[in-house]
């Protein structure tokens, strides 16, 4: 699953499709929650509030999904490859908003078998 996103030099990043969710999902690293942005089999998006300072991020990061059916993705293990700052909303906001951009480690067979699975009921679209 290739995807059509063009790095600034030209040169194709990607190695797979990303996708929008279905439904608020979440990503847990250490004592820190973001909102799901995107995912892909070679990593995900994350957005979060900071308050003063950046997580710590540990090795892995779990992933919940609750509809009607509960899904959770245990235990990825991730580099942090981006950040992105969004601008306060006011002047006087402390609270900052920030995306994250983890790219997976290794997985086992049976976490990209989850992952896939987990994209195929979940995602919306690709880019």
């Amino acid at each position: 699953m290739n995807s059509n996103s063009m790095s600034m030099g030209g040169m194709e990043r990607r190695r797979y499709k990303r996708y929008r969710l279905k439904n608020e999902t979440f990503a847990f690293f250490g004592t820190h929650m973001g909102t799901l942005v995107d995912i892909s089999q070679g990593g995900l998006a994350v957005q979060c509030a900071i308050v003063e300072q950046d997580p710590v991020f540990p090795a892995q990061v779990d992933v919940f999904v609750a509809t009607p059916t509960f899904h959770h993705l245990p235990d990825l293990p991730f580099f942090l490859v981006g950040t992105t700052q969004a601008a306060p909303v006011s002047a006087y906001d402390r609270l900052m908003t920030k995306r994250f951009s983890l790219q997976f480690g290794p997985l086992t067979r049976n976490q990209l078998a989850r992952l896939v699975h987990f994209i195929d009921g979940n995602g919306v679209g690709g880019n």
